[in-house]
């Protein structure tokens, strides 16, 4: 059985590649090339887990990419520890202040934790799209009020 990339991350995923082309004078993005299915099914495997389908969607887009001098970094998802041994999947830091974006393992949702607070996501498309609010920013603040003119 193939597996499909989700529309709806693959809009996502070139919106974050155009936003950071369009501000690359300002800020460096690098997007490693997509993981291949087998990588991701045998990590499933080995760490007993299911990922959502719109995170597999993004790997198979990217594998790791550093966003915006690293206002997000998603690495290789890693197993890691909230509440209990090996309970979360950590997806991603963010803004390189200690912000972790995770999925847990018993719910498979996204969530993000800074500084002790949670914060959760409907799913992996709305993350991204609550993280992307920030390129607005940025694109006005370098480009000013008709970016979105320059990015059409």
């Amino acid at each position: 059985m193939t597996f499909e990339i989700d529309d709806i991350i693959k809009e996502q995923f070139d919106y974050y590649k155009n936003m950071c082309a369009l501000l690359s004078e300002f800020k460096d993005s690098e997007f490693d090339p997509p993981a291949e299915i087998e990588k991701i099914e045998q990590w499933e495997k080995d760490n007993n887990v299911k990922l959502p389908h719109q995170y597999k969607s993004w790997l198979l887009l990217t594998a790791e990419s550093n966003i915006l001098d690293m206002y997000i970094d998603f690495s290789w998802p890693t197993i890691g520890t909230l509440n209990e041994k090996n309970d979360i999947i950590i997806i991603a830091s963010i803004i390189g202040d200690g912000e972790t974006a995770y999925i847990s393992r018993t719910d498979s949702k996204v969530y993000s934790i800074f500084e002790g607070e949670i914060k959760e996501y409907d799913d992996f498309d709305d993350f991204l799209t609550i993280k992307s609010l920030y390129f607005e920013s940025l694109a006005e603040e370098y480009l000013g009020d008709d970016w979105d003119d320059i990015y059409d």
